[in-house]
């Protein structure tokens, strides 16, 4: 062979080889690549992770002192504390070490039965495992509760000489009385201090709260105050971060992706919104002009296994700690806690955990969507949506130095507004259009299933203001009217 033609074939070997290297790392660095690899060692921990317990708080407790004489208080220290003070959990679990308890399945009027006398219940908005609720709080789980499978909400009844609990389950729609069989435990007021506990609420003074019927005698047991005084008040505030911040944007970005973005595309749309983006898609980070971020990882990356709920919660508390922490960028004060667990759909072991915030005892309520939403697959996060807000503390301070007001009648408002609630209730097809005013106040009065006061951030980035209001609940619509004048602003979308 001449040596022309040897140099010819070194050459075209050699632009085979650079060829096939050039795919090989393409492929390397845009495709089967696990993209774990390029993230750092450790991820730094950014704020607190809260207690998996702290998470698990109920909706609202409810108290019967007896003669239809009720009233309904936020969990507080109440359900759950660490200090010595009584609380709805430890006199559960003075309930559990029973030797022999018996569980059996009871219906619908018997357990509303239960609830007519004096009592006191804990609701949650969503089931949670019967083994978890065990394990979170230190009850003793005989092998009698296998028959329940979730707790939604538990209650004590003077019922059966007080020795007996109540369970609705809600992932089976099915209703329980636990009873405590072995007599040596039992005194006259049963194994728990329960009665204590509602005579030092009762003792206390409270907020008086009636049924709907009795005020408006249609037929619904939802709970309304009678009257409520309040000293909350609007207040400023600005998004938690702007897509303009490029400086801001990135060190956040830096939070998903290791710290390193070499491999990282960066796209900027017309309307500001940015996006980092991995690969071909399988992670994406979207900076939303409204002062959102959300977070995708479509490809699971195979070394997880199935967790049990309190496992996938708490896998979902760490890496929003990680990931931005549970307080707004520049610290402002938020209080977190679970409002929602569904597990996802399409056989995916995981559940899809969406989280509500407090600010100083108040709940705030968003018009569109939530400030905190995380799916988590066999441990693994595959979406995180966060919406917080900033504000200045000082500011809500000012306001809760004021005199407590009136806040508008919770009976009146619903009389004052009941044309503006039916046609929210006829755009979401849960009524049918009609002129006669009393069937639309009927509808309307029968509808309602929480009325509640907090705050509210409306949807819209114009929106440079958090009001106080009334969230009147309506079927799955939370609709929201200023808290003194009643006048509607609002509902959630």
């Amino acid at each position: 062979m001449s040596k022309p033609n040897v140099i010819e074939n070194i050459k075209n070997i050699s632009l085979v080889v650079l060829f096939l290297t050039t795919v090989l790392l393409l492929y390397f660095f845009w495709g089967n690549i696990s993209f774990d690899g390029l993230k750092s060692p450790s991820v730094q921990v950014t704020g607190e992770v809260p207690k998996t317990v702290d998470m698990l708080r109920p909706e609202q407790i409810i108290l019967n002192f007896g003669a239809d004489n009720y009233t309904v208080v936020p969990p507080g220290e109440l359900w759950y504390n660490d200090n010595e003070k009584d609380s709805f959990v430890e006199e559960l679990v003075r309930f559990g070490p029973a030797e022999n308890i018996l569980v059996e399945e009871i219906t619908y009027e018997k357990y509303q039965q239960a609830k007519g006398i004096e009592s006191i219940w804990a609701s949650f908005n969503y089931a949670i495992p019967i083994s978890d609720f065990c394990s979170n709080f230190g009850l003793t789980k005989p092998q009698s509760y296998d028959v329940i499978d979730s707790v939604t909400e538990i209650g004590y009844s003077t019922a059966d000489r007080g020795n007996s609990l109540f369970i609705y389950d809600g992932k089976k729609g099915k209703r329980y009385r636990l009873l405590a069989e072995d007599p040596k435990n039992l005194s006259n007021r049963g194994n728990t201090e329960f009665p204590a506990l509602i005579d030092s609420i009762e003792a206390e003074g409270y907020n008086i709260y009636y049924p709907i019927s009795s005020y408006l005698g249609i037929a619904n047991d939802t709970l309304v105050p009678l009257s409520v005084e309040a000293n909350i008040g609007s207040f400023p505030f600005l998004q938690d971060i702007y897509s303009y911040q490029t400086e801001k944007v990135k060190a956040m970005a830096e939070m998903f992706f290791g710290g390193n973005l070499d491999f990282v595309r960066e796209i900027k749309e017309e309307n500001g919104t940015v996006i980092y983006m991995y690969g071909y898609g399988q992670n994406v980070l979207i900076v939303n002009t409204d002062g959102s971020l959300e977070y995708k990882e479509t490809q699971l990356d195979g070394n997880h296994t199935e967790q049990s709920f309190s496992g996938a919660l708490e896998t979902a508390l760490k890496f929003i700690a990680s990931h931005g922490s549970w307080e707004s960028f520049e610290g402002a004060k938020l209080t977190p806690y679970l409002k929602n667990a569904v597990p996802l759909p399409n056989n995916e072991k995981g559940y899809r955990f969406t989280f509500d915030m407090e600010i100083d005892g108040n709940r705030l309520y968003y018009e569109k969507g939530e400030p905190v939403t995380v799916d988590v697959i066999s441990g693994q996060v595959t979406y995180y949506k966060r919406h917080f807000i900033d504000f200045d503390h000082e500011d809500i301070e000012a306001v809760e130095t004021y005199t407590a007001e009136n806040a508008f009648s919770a009976v009146n408002l619903i009389a004052q507004n009941y044309r503006y609630i039916h046609n929210i209730l006829l755009q979401s097809g849960d009524v049918k259009a009609t002129a006669d005013q009393a069937v639309m106040f009927e509808e309307v009065s029968s509808a309602v299933n929480n009325m509640q006061i907090g705050y509210v951030k409306l949807a819209g980035e114009e929106v440079t203001e958090i009001q106080p209001v009334w969230v009147v609940t309506v079927n799955n619509t939370e609709i929201y009217f200023d808290l003194y004048t009643a006048d509607p602003i609002g509902y959630s979308k």
